[in-house]
């Protein structure tokens, strides 16, 4: 009885029936309260490319809420709701979960029903839970994967692997980054993988999914016919070297996984950046959608879980967070992590 818009400007259609996904939470006892504002088709990381008011940042006012799936995590954040489900396309549950301190989880794509999700980017996106404690992302992530609700214990991996190559840190966030590991006892293994090569190869797939999808064409914004016209003009030979270059990612990855199963890195390179006019005008800044989706877009060309965790304040008292990312169908094991960085002095249990 609802429309599922994917943040359209026609406001999409009018669900039938229940997705296989919500039929299951109602189920347990979920109450569904309404449906959340998302940017347009996912495009934008920052929570702006919106054809009605952002959401604003409950938790960092005057700073960006994150995307695309911005409404979901404000409501959790605002208290507005207390479980949120978001698509994560290329790190749109796991930036809005940094930027608003909660906790966000990008599960593995084929864990779930997919009957009833309308995606603009038929192979990079998947469904999650937003919440602001580990206890509760654990409980919504065991109803939705029909799995059986229990508490989970926290856990702590002896060493995790750290990416060598990509975006440097801000100075806050790489400080927050080491002061966490530090506190459970982790130690770090540099591993080489070419997270810079993973973001524009995201952007590249998505353009590309973008154009050729149902949805794409119904765009009505600059950044949305923009992304059409890139996708659109891939030749054959360009998206067997886009495939080509996504499944040698894919080996790299899993071969690094296979010596070390946990990855850990920042979950953004930068806190959330203030509402500039520029931002809300949807301006495009190259170096600031970088910084944003410096680490996120691996685990989705990949199809590995990740998880984004708080790990404190900035100096302005903006969220920071910390993610970590494992092998396929590993989530349990990620939000045991995460609950031994919400409570640290448990973590070797």
């Amino acid at each position: 009885g609802m429309r599922t818009g994917v943040g359209l400007a026609d406001g999409g259609e009018v669900a039938s029936e229940d997705a296989p996904l919500v039929a299951r939470i109602v189920a347990a006892g979920g109450r569904i309260i309404g449906k959340a504002k998302m940017t347009e088709l996912g495009m934008d990381g920052l929570g702006s490319l919106m054809h009605y008011p952002m959401p604003r940042n409950p938790r960092a006012p005057g700073y960006s809420p994150g995307g695309s799936s911005t409404g979901t995590a404000v409501a959790v954040a605002s208290g507005l709701a207390r479980w949120g489900v978001g698509g994560d396309g290329l790190g749109s549950i796991r930036i809005p979960a940094a930027f608003c301190g909660l906790v966000g989880l990008k599960p593995t794509r084929t864990r779930l029903e997919r009957k009833g999700i309308h995606s603009p980017v038929r192979s990079l996106d998947a469904v999650g839970p937003i919440t602001r404690t580990v206890e509760d992302c654990a409980l919504l992530w065991q109803v939705m994967a029909g799995e059986q609700v229990q508490a989970i214990t926290p856990w702590t991996p002896d060493r995790v692997g750290v990416p060598v190559i990509g975006l440097r840190a801000s100075r806050s966030v790489a400080a927050a980054f080491q002061r966490v590991l530090a506190a459970l006892a982790i130690e770090i293994e540099r591993v080489a993988l070419p997270l810079d090569r993973a973001t524009f190869l995201g952007g590249m797939t998505g353009a590309y999914e973008l154009s050729t999808g149902a949805l794409g064409p119904r765009t009505t914004t600059r950044a949305g016919r923009t992304s059409l016209a890139l996708g659109g003009a891939f030749s054959p030979a360009d998206v067997s070297r886009l495939e080509a270059q996504r499944a040698a990612l894919r080996d790299a990855t899993d071969r690094v996984l296979a010596r070390t199963p946990i990855l850990a890195m920042p979950t953004t390179a930068i806190p959330p950046p203030a509402l500039s006019a520029a931002l809300m005008a949807c301006k495009t800044d190259v170096l600031l959608l970088r910084s944003v989706g410096a680490y996120t877009p691996l685990a989705n060309l990949c199809d590995l879980p990740a998880i984004a965790v708080p790990c404190g304040e900035d100096e302005r008292g903006r969220p920071l967070s910390i993610m970590f990312v494992a092998g396929r169908g590993e989530e349990t094991r990620l939000l045991q992590i995460a609950l031994a960085v919400q409570r640290p002095a448990l973590g070797r249990t």
